[in-house]
This record gives C-alpha cells, sequence and structure tokens, in this order.
C-alpha cells in the first residue's frame, strides 16, 4: 500500500473509532480495533512526531492503566525513575501536562484503545 494510501485509510479508521466512541459502539469499536491492528493503521494513524520507543509504548500502557512510576518499574523491571523519566518523556512528546491528560491524548490519537485505560 502506497504512503499516501495507508495514510488516507488510517485517516478514514481514525474518524470510524472516534465516531464508534462517541455513540458507545463497543462492539463495533473493538472490531474496529482489530483491523487497524491488523492493517498496521495504528501506527500510520498516529502522530509521526511521537515516535514513541518500544518501551516507550509499554510505559504507556501501564500508565493508561493507572499504574504509580514504582508499579510501571516493578512491571517492567526498571528502577521508578527510570519509569519517571519514560512517563517525562511521553508526556513532552504527547505536550501533555498530566499523566491523565497524556492518556486522553493518546486514546484520540489511538495510540492505546478505550478498554486499555482504567475506568
Amino acid at each position: 500500500m502506497a504512503a499516501d494510501d495507508r495514510e488516507s485509510a488510517a485517516t478514514e479508521a481514525r474518524a470510524a473509532r472516534e465516531t464508534a466512541t462517541r455513540l458507545g459502539a463497543t462492539p463495533l469499536l473493538q472490531r474496529l480495533d482489530a483491523l487497524i491492528r491488523r492493517g498496521r493503521l495504528a501506527q500510520a494513524a498516529a502522530d509521526r512526531s511521537l515516535a514513541l520507543t518500544a518501551r516507550g509504548q509499554d510505559v504507556l500502557r501501564l500508565l493508561a492503566l493507572g499504574r504509580s512510576n514504582r508499579q510501571i518499574g516493578e512491571e517492567l523491571y526498571i528502577t521508578g525513575k527510570t519509569a519517571s523519566v519514560h512517563v517525562s518523556n511521553i508526556l513532552a512528546k504527547l505536550g501533555a501536562a498530566s499523566r491523565t491528560e497524556a492518556v486522553a491524548v493518546a486514546c484520540r490519537k489511538g495510540l492505546v484503545s478505550r478498554e486499555e485505560t482504567v475506568g
């Protein structure tokens, strides 16, 4: 698939996902997420300037689950301080002022699904 086609498909997928979220259509949302993953559109849908590392994505996933830096560190076998540095980098890349805002931005950008978050 050409880069323009992939970007167009990612934009359409993101719009469909936002509509499903707004409507509260959980089964449709789950199906869209599966299709996005299968088509590898999630990465194209994400802002190119984000470029989260694999570890950053792991930390973001745990952040979305409401984990503290200490808990993130324990789960990823890193120190709480290292987890804190990863969280700070994520906040900067997402342009967020808080952990909660970072998760909200990540959800909007398709970096984490609603099912992967607390609450």
